[in-house]
């Protein structure tokens, strides 16, 4: 009965978004490609919400057109072609390792090897019996769940990507500096700094879930353009499934082998790495149309993270019907 609970549970939420999946209107790029520009302009309008008149709306949509042709060069194209295009595009290049080195800093920041262990982690924090520790197993988990949809379905569009694992990231490395020293230097029987470790976990999970729990699967998507997306996704989605693994199984052997506060050590430092490499390479892309991402990353990688599109002459050269020849397109250094 145990076993057929966890399996069962969470064909719960896999139902529902089958069942959701069925009300999600098609691609706007995928209807203009088929020459549905009615219901390319009304599948966008359902999705912005906003009117199929509004001029932004517009604006976007005639970006959609230009890129659908894309959908119909990717039927002629072969895989090498496509990899070869990757990797000699030098923005396209830097996309595709951004994409890939967010996912592997998400997964070895500790996150996965974290939650499929955390019941061992409480008792090392001082909770005692198996009871309890599973009781706070799920209270753990609720919080995961609570600030993932409450991140995932608004507040990463209205804080933006970067704001978001970058705070996540500082609140993983700050919980996991304070787990290391709790580990390694002070005593079991100091029920003050127990109580604060079991927290810090607590606070962990909200770190983990606000920021690389979520924001690596929407930047995968929005970093590429459509004829190169489906290659870099599934290699960097493997890549993050492997690591997964990698991680998990590693974990119970770092925290018994590195006498647990050495492993705190490794995860708070790849955090840190993290936020300098991120912070230095990953851009905002809240709101930037698929067309101008390429724009994010014409400097060296180093800068791309200040690199800031100008949207507004992008609008201004469609609604004048002098296309993207009108608009003064740049990117600007990031306030």
């Amino acid at each position: 009965m145990q076993y057929r609970l966890v399996q069962s549970i969470p064909l719960v939420p896999v139902g529902l978004a089958f069942i959701g999946s069925f009300f999600m209107p098609d691609s706007p790029r995928w209807l203009a490609s088929k020459g549905r520009h009615t219901e390319s302009v009304a599948a966008l309008a359902r999705l912005r919400g906003m009117g199929v008149n509004d001029p932004e709306l517009l604006a976007e949509h005639a970006g959609v057109e230009m890129d659908s042709a894309s959908i119909a060069e990717m039927k002629n194209a072969s895989l090498n072609s496509t990899a070869v295009e990757v990797l000699t595009s030098p923005t396209l290049r830097s996309r595709f390792l951004l994409a890939l080195a967010m996912q592997t800093i998400s997964q070895w920041t500790g996150g996965n090897g974290i939650t499929y262990y955390i019941s061992d982690i409480f008792q090392y924090a001082g909770i005692t019996g198996s009871n309890t520790s599973l009781i706070t197993s799920g209270a753990y988990g609720l919080v995961k769940l609570l600030f993932t949809m409450i991140f995932a379905w608004g507040l990463i569009d209205m804080i933006g990507r970067r704001r978001c694992f970058m705070a996540g990231l500082s609140l993983q490395c700050a919980t996991h500096i304070y787990m290391a020293v709790y580990f390694g230097a002070i005593p079991d029987t100091n029920e003050s700094a127990s109580n604060a470790a079991v927290a810090s976990v607590f606070v962990y999970a909200i770190g983990w879930s606000i920021g690389l729990c979520t924001v690596p699967y929407i930047y995968g998507t929005e970093l590429f353009p459509t004829k190169v997306r489906s290659l870099c996704y599934a290699v960097v989605m493997a890549a993050h499934w492997f690591f997964q693994f990698a991680v998990v199984r590693v974990t119970p052997l770092m925290l018994a082998s590195l006498d647990k506060w050495g492993a705190y050590t490794f995860w708070a430092c790849i955090c840190a790495s993290g936020l300098v490499i991120l912070g230095l390479w990953a851009p905002e892309t809240k709101g930037i149309p698929m067309e101008r991402m390429d724009e994010l990353f014409q400097r060296p990688w180093y800068k791309c993270g200040s690199a800031k599109v100008s949207i507004d002459s992008f609008e201004n050269s469609y609604r004048d019907g002098t296309g993207e020849k009108a608009g003064a397109l740049h990117v600007e250094k990031a306030v």
